[in-house]
């Protein structure tokens, strides 16, 4: 008897440490998510400067609306990458940040140096970014850091 309840003992040990536990999320996961949510915050903050721009008309709304709906288009194709405690990212944390209020100076030559450097320090956040990211994301974000640079020369240009 003795015996028999030494052996169920002895075996009970290593079935208790079966017991299911949340899974261990890789570093490289959690990277991958702190990216994303980088990048969504980043395009909320480059709209809500545009839509800030926009109303205060230092500059025609046709020079800013294409690039504010570019902003708009990138920011829903970060947004459809991330599905916050869906599937294999549940659990991962990275939660997206809301967009702080946006305010630009006045008159037409600061409001352009502005965005200029808005869209410039995007760019090459982007870039930094793609080496971060796993090839399906970089690609979004080297596509996204193309399209913020070449903002910044199209806002370089008369109009």
């Amino acid at each position: 008897m003795v015996r028999r309840a030494v052996l169920g003992a002895g075996l009970a040990l290593p079935l208790a440490a079966c017991a299911p536990r949340e899974p261990e999320r890789p570093a490289a996961v959690r990277a991958e998510v702190t990216v994303l949510v980088g990048a969504i915050a980043a395009e909320q903050d480059l709209v809500a400067l545009y839509e800030a721009a926009r109303k205060a008309g230092a500059l025609p709304a046709a020079r800013l609306d294409p690039i504010l709906a570019h902003h708009r288009a990138h920011l829903a194709a970060l947004q459809k990458l991330y599905v916050p405690g869906s599937g294999s990212r549940a659990g991962e944390g990275g939660v997206v940040p809301s967009p702080s209020p946006k305010t630009v100076p006045s008159g037409r030559s600061r409001v352009l140096a502005e965005l200029r450097a808005a869209e410039t320090r995007a760019a090459r956040d982007r870039l930094a970014a793609v080496a971060r990211a796993d090839p399906g994301l970089a690609q979004v974000l080297a596509s996204i850091g193309a399209c913020e640079a070449g903002h910044a020369a199209v806002l370089g240009s008369p109009a």
